[in-house]
């Protein structure tokens, strides 16, 4: 062993060199922290869309089974609006069906189904 220090204070210690190290860290922390955020958000939309198809699956599938219900509904409407129609023409000549339009006010629209402008009752000046 010898008796001289392995340092020597005359010589300049190589501060670039610590000051480089010490700029790359946070600089590779900062990169990997963001990797780890980019890396997530792209799972969760892999996740949300996964998601986003079996919920387009089952709503078709949902769609499918009631079309038989809205066909029944449809057929169970037409008939009601016959039966208003015929109540309407019984209730000209029929005191019950009378009484049953007025307890009810049921009135007949328009075929196209648009509503009526009410008439007026003043007079154009």
């Amino acid at each position: 062993m010898s008796s001289e220090p392995d340092y020597n204070f005359n010589q300049p210690t190589s501060a670039a060199n610590s000051e480089n190290g010490s700029l790359l860290i946070p600089f590779a922390l900062l990169t990997a922290a963001i990797a780890v955020v980019m890396v997530a958000q792209t799972w969760n939309t892999f996740r949300a869309r996964t998601a986003l198809r079996e919920n387009r699956t089952q709503l078709i599938d949902v769609v499918k089974k009631r079309e038989p219900m809205v066909a029944q509904s449809g057929e169970i409407q037409k008939k009601l609006e016959k039966l208003i129609l015929d109540l309407l023409v019984l209730a000209k000549t029929d005191e019950d069906a009378k009484a049953i339009v007025q307890k009810y006010n049921i009135q007949q629209g328009n075929p196209t189904g648009a509503a009526e402008a009410p008439a007026s009752t003043e007079a154009p000046k």
